[in-house]
This record gives C-alpha cells, structure tokens and sequence, in this order.
C-alpha cells in the first residue's frame, strides 16, 4: 500500500447478507479469507454484501468504493468507485476501482497503488465487527492432502436444510 495520504474509511451502508449469494453454489465468491487476528481465529472469512459502500480519503480528495452486481455474471461481486466526480466503470476487483480513479484524478503517470481489502476496511477491527454483526455462520475451508474443500452450510438433521440458508 502507498504511503501517501491516507484516511480510513467510514462506513457509508452495509447492506443485508443475502443467502442465495452468501450461501448459494457461488458463495465462495462473496465472501473475502482475512489473515488478519480477531477472535481466537488466524483465518476468518468476512462477508462481501451487495450494496456494501466506504467513504474513504487519499491524498486529501474523497472517494466512495461500493459493492455491486457484475454485469456479465450476476454471481460474483464486481466494484465501482467514485471520486471528484469521476466514476469508475463496473471493476472486477476493488483495487482496480480504486487505482483507476486514483489514477484519473492524480494523473495517469501516478503509480501511487492501493490495496482494496485494506480500503474496504476488511484489515480494521471495527469495520470487520460491524461486517460480521449479523452473520450466524461463516463458511470455512479444511484442507486435506493438497485438496482445499470449502464449507458454505452445515445441514441441520431436523429439517435437511443448510444451517446457514
């Protein structure tokens, strides 16, 4: 991450999980595998909700980063950022929103990069609490031999449906 100017972001909206999403056959791709500690955990996952937005500050000009749907695959989440009255377009990763605005309001020759989780808040104890608030269960990954196995529910016996759905 730059060392330039930088501000934390606020929390603007949070939005609501949404099961088919968060939990449906491309949960693996709505949720962000953090390294950093909370809890008694060295690997927790955290939610990345539709709608989800950060205000941030860099280099003493505002920029908003927010969730969205991706255009060609409505499963898999997609980035837009805002900044000086610039919007970036619909953006794969949350640091390519960011860099390309960034990059548009500073000069194209800046290679000043930023980290997109970082700037979602996802390494800030605070923003990853208010992220997890609602959240009954996280999925997780057990791996076995050189095979990685991703856990999005546990049946409940009563009713045969996903504790998480």
């Amino acid at each position: 991450m730059s060392k330039e100017h930088f501000t934390p972001g606020k929390l603007v909206a949070i939005s609501n999980l949404m099961p088919e999403l968060h939990y449906g056959p491309f949960s693996r791709d709505w949720w962000y595998y953090s390294d950093s500690q909370i809890q008694d955990s060295n690997t927790y996952t955290i939610p990345i909700r539709l709608g989800f937005q950060v205000a941030l500050k860099l280099n003493q000009k505002y920029f908003i980063i927010r969730i969205v749907h991706n255009l060609k695959n409505l499963n898999i989440p997609s980035f837009i950022c805002e900044g000086e009255g610039i919007n970036s377009e619909v953006l794969s990763s949350s640091s390519a929103a960011i860099n390309t605005i960034y990059g548009r309001v500073f000069g194209i020759k800046n290679k000043t990069k930023y980290l997109g989780a970082t700037m979602l808040g996802f390494h800030d104890s605070y923003m990853i609490q208010q992220m997890l608030n609602d959240v009954d269960f996280r999925p997780f990954t057990i791996c076995l031999y050189n095979i990685t196995i991703f856990i999005a529910s546990i049946p409940d016996n009563n009713n045969y449906e996903g504790f998480a759905a």
